[in-house]
């Protein structure tokens, strides 16, 4: 038998599940608009650079306070000459958070620090 009622509600369930997947989607492959964190910065995106420098095997032990100083400087450097970029290549050890560093910092965030990393998506560069 025809139910009218069960075809709207399958309709507007199919068309929602098809929008959350295109906006995942978009999101998945999309670049920040932030170029490189550094000395002297401040804000979310220093805030989630030392939490990836703590959950890292870095183990910096660091205030995620926001404020980029020596010993952020110093830990960053560390973890640059510790990991390797999505392809096996050694990270530039110039202390900044630029596109490659922050790709690999957000990698440890969304493994170590799940919760953490939603709101680190949009200020880390990538």
């Amino acid at each position: 038998m025809f139910n009218l009622h069960r075809v709207k509600r399958a309709a507007v369930v199919t068309a929602t599940t098809a929008a959350a997947l295109v906006t995942l989607a978009g999101t998945a492959g999309a670049t920040t608009t932030v170029d490189e964190i550094a000395y002297g910065d401040r804000g979310a995106g220093v805030r989630c650079v030392q939490l990836a420098l703590n959950a890292s095997t870095v183990h910096a032990g660091l205030k995620t306070d926001g404020i980029w100083g020596a010993r952020t400087e110093d830990a960053v450097r560390k973890f640059q000459r510790t990991y390797t970029d999505m392809h096996g290549d050694k990270l530039d050890v110039d202390g900044i958070v630029g596109h490659s560093t922050g790709r690999v910092m957000l990698e440890v965030l969304v493994h170590y620090e799940h919760d953490s990393a939603q709101g680190c998506y949009d200020v880390i560069p990538t």
